[in-house]
């Protein structure tokens, strides 16, 4: 196994994860039938986001551990603050969103 490899592509999966959440978790809010869709799934919504989470997690990790090419420190350096960068920024659009929410800006 290519540590730099895994290293590489779990911070890519994490992006990709974290901005799923964060998107899924926004329209779901405003649409009620993606949410009632998210709720049959599993019985909560909350809990199919992180089944979904986990499965697109786990299917990019594989995927693009086998199709990375090239991994260098550097790359790790960027993606893993592309990670950083990623969760800052979905954890402030959730809390504007339901900021929003309970002020009623919509």
């Amino acid at each position: 196994m290519n540590k730099l490899k895994l290293i590489y592509s779990s911070s890519i999966s994490s992006v990709l994860a974290v901005t799923f959440v964060t998107i899924i978790t926004i329209f779901a809010e405003l649409n009620a039938p993606l949410k009632n869709w998210l709720k049959a799934l599993t019985g909560h919504h909350w809990t199919s986001k992180g089944v979904m989470s986990i499965l697109l997690y786990t299917i990019a990790t594989l995927l693009i551990y086998f199709l990375a090419k090239n991994v260098d420190g550097k790359k790790i350096h960027n993606t893993l603050w592309t990670v950083v960068v990623t969760t800052i920024m979905g954890s402030f659009a959730l809390f504007v969103f339901y900021l929003g929410h309970h002020l009623g800006w919509y």
